[in-house]
């Protein structure tokens, strides 16, 4: 459903873009057609009279040389107006692209607590999403319960808004009815940074950015060191994962993690996740490009060691999960 929800939103776009690009294209070719209208005529209007001027002796060439040669220039100018407008029109365009985004309004945390504690609960109740107004629910009338110590499996079929709810807990979208408590807090009520800053998130889908492998581990920990990552990479045993890699954790990469694997990926945003010791960790299939060996190590860290307060695994793959004390079977609303 979410992801129907984002075509729809790319096709409208699309749809205007398309639009706008078609009257953009008409008035440049209306302009420019216009102009070049108006200088033929000119220069048509311009031979005559200089013909008549020159026959009778009141023009010589000489002059109408000059003459042609600067409304030349002045043509030249005239027509560049419609080259103008094919730049301009683009810019006008980003300029209130840029401006809409400078307007957006920024979370409301004035009158929201900080939140400054550990995370040991996360309540669900009576939970309902819906990405249109008009739209069917996505989630629908949710409860559950998360307490300090729990290895929670959500799982689901596609569409039955595992990954929404993920996002539900970390403030990108408001619930439509019901109430998220975070020890036993009203959601609401709490700065959405200061929840998110407490919580850590292995995604399918790793953003990776330009620099080492140690860079991307350490990324925003001002106070761990390189230390400090080799000495969870021994606790773990994951050491020959690391040394696969050219030049182990000083290994450049690219942007988006281009030229390592997405195993390679997921490990090290599995590692950038347990290094900030986060109350919270969530797997959002987190182990899905990892190979079995690699997986199965992974599952294991999980399942013996407290990594965090709250562990939440969204997963198709219920194999190697028999650690997990809750689970959390989502359907959709019309299959209740």
């Amino acid at each position: 459903m979410e992801k129907r929800f984002s075509l729809k939103k790319f096709k409208n776009k699309l749809n205007e873009m398309v639009k706008s690009s078609i009257k953009q294209s008409k008035q440049i070719l209306f302009f420019m057609e216009n102009i070049l209208l108006v200088n033929n005529l000119a220069a048509i209007l311009i031979l005559l009279f200089s013909g008549i001027f020159i026959l009778n002796n009141q023009l010589t060439i000489g002059i109408y040389t000059a003459f042609i040669a600067y409304m030349n220039k002045i043509f030249a100018t005239t027509s560049s107006f419609a080259s103008l407008g094919m730049t301009v029109k683009p810019v006008c365009v980003s300029i209130e692209r840029t401006q809409e985004f400078l307007e957006m309004n920024d979370e409301n945390t004035e009158k929201c607590e900080i939140i400054s504690e550990n995370i040991d609960s996360i309540s669900i109740e009576n939970l309902r999403f819906k990405y249109e107004e008009n739209g069917e629910n996505i989630i629908d009338k949710l409860n559950f319960k998360m307490n300090k110590g729990d290895k929670v499996l959500i799982k689901g079929e596609n569409g039955t808004g595992k990954s929404t709810l993920i996002k539900n807990l970390l403030g990108l979208y408001s619930p439509t009815e019901g109430e998220i408590y975070i020890n036993d807090k009203k959601y609401s009520l709490i700065d959405k940074r200061s929840i998110r800053s407490k919580i850590g998130v292995v995604s399918q889908n790793v953003f990776l950015f330009r620099g080492s492998i140690l860079d991307n581990i350490l990324y925003g920990q001002t106070n761990k060191s390189k230390e400090d990552v080799v000495s969870l990479i021994k606790k773990y045993n994951l050491e020959k994962y690391i040394q696969g890699f050219e030049n182990g954790l000083e290994t450049e990469i690219n942007q988006n993690g281009i030229g390592i694997s997405g195993g390679q990926t997921q490990i090290i945003a599995f590692l950038r996740a347990t290094i900030a010791k986060k109350d919270v960790i969530i797997l959002d299939e987190g182990t899905s490009n990892m190979d079995a060996e690699t997986r199965k190590i992974i599952l294991k860290i999980l399942g013996e060691r407290d990594i965090c307060n709250i562990l939440m695994i969204i997963s198709h793959q219920e194999d190697g999960m028999e650690f997990v004390n809750k689970t959390l079977c989502l359907k959709k609303p019309n299959d209740n």
